[in-house]
């Protein structure tokens, strides 16, 4: 061991002295926690955005990815960056592309892949956009694309429910884009 390998593991040893060995276990918990998509936490919209949510009637229904990409394909800002919280982890194994999906959003530097749950904050390139998309809707427990600002442009919560933000000025011609039968179901929501 070199220099730095000897005081990363007295770092170690420090960190579990101060939480103690019986807690260890807990304290690794709370931090994987405080690491990923906070599902409760009230999201920053556009302040002259219109909101909508669509509730759909199955996790993998089409309707949710074709919202999820017409609001990014409306969004006035450039989406900076995904966060995400997939019950998928390590242990998991999936079909294909819907693996290599799992395996790219893991592969970021910001995003945690552990044994069962994958969590974490990715820049929003079209890789990880469809990395996501492939994914098994029902495994999405929560997944929100920020602006460069940190404001929400699109999320996906509790596998079934998309909400978006569009300006009023883009927010026509998004929904103009959308099958009708999806249009009938989007419910506006008030700022």
């Amino acid at each position: 061991m070199d220099d730095d390998d000897d005081r990363e593991a007295a770092r170690v040893a420090e960190a579990i002295d101060e939480v103690g060995v019986d807690r260890l276990a807990d304290a690794i918990v709370e931090a994987w926690d405080r690491g990923g998509v906070d599902a409760d936490a009230e999201l920053t919209w556009p302040e002259t955005a219109q909101r909508y949510r669509l509730e759909l009637t199955d996790p993998d229904e089409p309707a949710g990815m074709d919202v999820f990409a017409t609001a990014l394909d409306h969004a006035p800002g450039s989406p900076e960056a995904v966060a995400v919280d997939i019950e998928l982890g390590r242990r998991d194994t999936l079909a294909g592309d819907q693996q290599t999906a799992l395996e790219r959003l893991a592969a970021n530097p910001g995003v945690t892949a552990g044994t069962d749950r994958t969590q974490g904050t990715a820049p929003a390139t079209l890789e990880t956009i469809d990395a996501l998309a492939r994914l098994p809707g029902d495994a999405v427990t929560h997944a929100v694309v920020l602006d460069e600002d940190g404001r929400a442009i699109v999320e996906r919560r509790t596998r079934t429910t998309v909400r978006f933000a569009l300006p009023e000025s883009r927010d026509q011609a998004a929904v103009a884009g959308l099958a009708p039968a999806v249009v009938d179901r989007l419910v506006r929501e008030s700022a």
